[in-house]
C-alpha cells in the first residue's frame, strides 16, 4: 500500500473519520432528537418547480407541464413524477423556499454551507458539521458520505477529517480501501508500530493542530479499513427483495447505498443528481432527469419504510434555486431564486401536505417563505443539534452551523 496516497485519497481529500475528538450535541440541546440520519438527495442545477411539486400557481405559469393526482387529496403533481405521486402521503412539499443566490457556485455554496461565499474563507459543509458534533468514539464509519459526482463534501475550516467521505461509482467502491496483498498483515502492523513512534517523537518536539489532525486522519483511515461495517458499500450484499425496489441506473443504485449506509449509522449522506440547469429545450430534456428522480427516491421511501428507518431517517430532496415562472425564447427557464421547492420526508414530517406558496404568478414566496439558513437549522435541530454552538475559524471568528437561521419546528408532528 502507498501510504501516502492511501491518506490523500480518502483522508485528506475527504473522509469523515467518526471516532475522533466526538461531541454529544443532543445533550447540550437538551432534547431527544427525532433523527438519526439524513439523506439529502441534491439536484444541483436548479430544478424547475413549476414542471415538479409546484402546481398551485397559474396554468400558464406550469406551461407544458400536466397536472395530475397524488395518493393524497389536495397534493397534486407534474405528470413527470407518476411514481412519486403514489408516495406523496410520505412527502411534505415546501413551496417557499428563498435564497440570495442567483449564479450556480454561489447557491450550490449557500445551500449546502448556509453562508455567502467568501474568499477569505470556506466554510464546513452541513454533513460536516453533523459528523463533527454527532460523532462518538463507537462509530465505525464515516458519518459524512457523498455519493456522486459532485462536490465531494469539503470540511471548510475544520480538520481534514470531517469532510465527506466520496463515493463516484456505487460499482467501483472506495479506492485504496483494502491493505496491499504483496505486504502481509504482521510486516503491515510492523510498520504501523513504527510509525505510531516516529509520529509520537515528532510530536513532542513539533507537534502542532494541523500535524495532530494528519496522524488522526491517518488512524481514521486505518479504523475505517478494518470496519465490521464497511461492507455496507457493497450492493451486492443487499437481500434480493430490497435491491428488487430499484432499476439499474446509478441514481438508484446510490438511493439504495445510502438507504445501507443510514441503517448502519452513518448520520448524513449526501447523494448528488446533477443536471438541471434547463435554459433551452426544457421539456426536451427534463423526462429523462425527473424519471431517474421520480423511480430513485420512490424505491428509497419504500426500502426505508420496509426496513422500519423512515422513522428515524430524514430524506431531503433540495436545489440551490428554482426556476422562472415563464419560459423562455429558447423554451427553457432561467434561474430563480424566489419561491423554489424542497421536500422532506421521514423523522416525523407532516407529511402529505404542503408548506408555503407562491404568489399565483410564481413570481415570488408569499406565505411561510423559508429561507436556506432556516432549512439546514431545521435540519440540524431535527438531529438534536443545538443551534447556538460556535466553532471558530482558523483567523478566531466564530460561526454557527446555520449562520442565524431558525428551526422550523411546526413542519413536524
Amino acid at each position: 500500500m502507498k501510504r501516502r496516497k492511501f491518506i490523500y485519497s480518502v483522508g485528506m481529500t475527504g473522509m469523515s473519520l467518526p471516532f475522533l475528538n466526538a461531541n454529544s450535541a443532543a445533550a447540550a440541546a437538551g432534547q431527544a432528537p427525532k433523527a438519526r440520519s439524513v439523506i439529502n438527495i441534491f439536484l444541483s442545477g436548479g430544478l424547475s418547480q413549476y414542471d415538479s411539486f409546484n402546481m398551485d400557481v397559474d396554468k400558464a405559469v406550469i406551461a407544458d407541464s400536466k397536472i395530475i393526482k397524488s395518493n393524497v387529496d389536495g397534493v397534486r403533481v407534474s405528470h413527470y413524477f407518476p411514481t412519486l405521486a403514489q408516495q406523496m402521503d410520505k412527502l411534505l412539499v415546501i413551496n417557499s423556499m428563498k435564497s440570495n443566490q442567483g449564479a450556480h457556485p454561489a447557491g450550490i455554496y449557500k445551500m449546502l454551507t448556509s453562508y455567502d461565499p467568501r474568499s477569505s474563507i470556506t466554510h464546513p459543509e452541513l454533513g460536516a458539521w453533523i459528523s463533527k458534533r454527532l460523532t462518538t468514539n463507537q462509530d465505525s464509519l464515516p458519518n459524512f458520505v457523498s455519493i456522486g459526482k459532485g462536490s465531494a463534501g469539503t470540511a471548510g475550516f475544520f480538520p481534514g477529517q470531517w469532510a465527506a467521505l466520496p463515493v463516484r461509482n456505487t460499482s467501483t467502491g472506495i479506492d485504496f480501501v483494502n491493505r496491499n496483498a504483496a505486504v502481509k498483515k504482521a510486516k503491515f502492523k510492523k510498520r504501523l508500530s513504527i510509525l505510531d513512534s516516529l509520529n509520537g517523537d515528532f510530536d513532542q518536539e513539533h507537534g502542532t493542530k494541523d500535524t495532530r489532525a494528519y496522524v488522526d486522519t491517518y488512524k481514521g483511515s486505518l479504523k475505517f479499513m478494518n470496519s465490521k461495517d464497511i461492507d455496507a458499500f457493497d450492493l451486492e450484499n443487499e437481500n434480493k427483495y430490497i435491491a428488487g425496489l430499484y432499476d439499474k441506473q446509478e441514481f438508484s443504485r446510490s438511493c439504495m447505498l445510502a438507504g445501507r449506509l443510514v441503517e448502519r449509522g452513518v448520520r448524513y449522506v449526501k447523494v448528488e443528481l446533477g443536471g438541471w440547469d434547463y435554459h433551452d429545450d426544457l421539456y426536451g430534456k427534463l423526462p429523462s432527469n425527473a424519471g431517474k428522480l421520480d423511480k430513485g427516491l420512490s424505491s428509497l421511501l419504500t426500502h426505508l419504510t420496509e426496513k422500519s428507518l423512515l422513522d428515524s431517517t430524514l430524506v431531503v430532496v433540495s436545489t440551490e434555486f428554482g426556476r422562472k415562472p415563464g419560459v423562455n425564447p429558447n423554451k427553457g427557464r432561467d434561474h430563480h431564486p424566489d419561491g423554489f421547492t424542497c421536500l422532506l420526508a421521514g423523522a416525523g414530517v407532516k407529511a402529505g401536505q404542503i408548506y408555503g406558496t407562491t404568489t399565483k404568478d410564481g413570481q415570488t414566496a408569499a406565505d411561510d417563505v423559508l429561507d436556506v439558513t432556516d432549512f439546514n437549522a431545521t435540519i440540524a435541530w431535527r438531529l438534536g443539534i443545538d443551534l447556538a454552538h460556535e466553532e471558530k475559524s482558523p483567523s478566531g471568528r466564530p460561526f454557527k452551523l446555520a449562520d442565524d437561521g431558525e428551526a422550523r419546528k411546526e413542519l413536524f408532528a
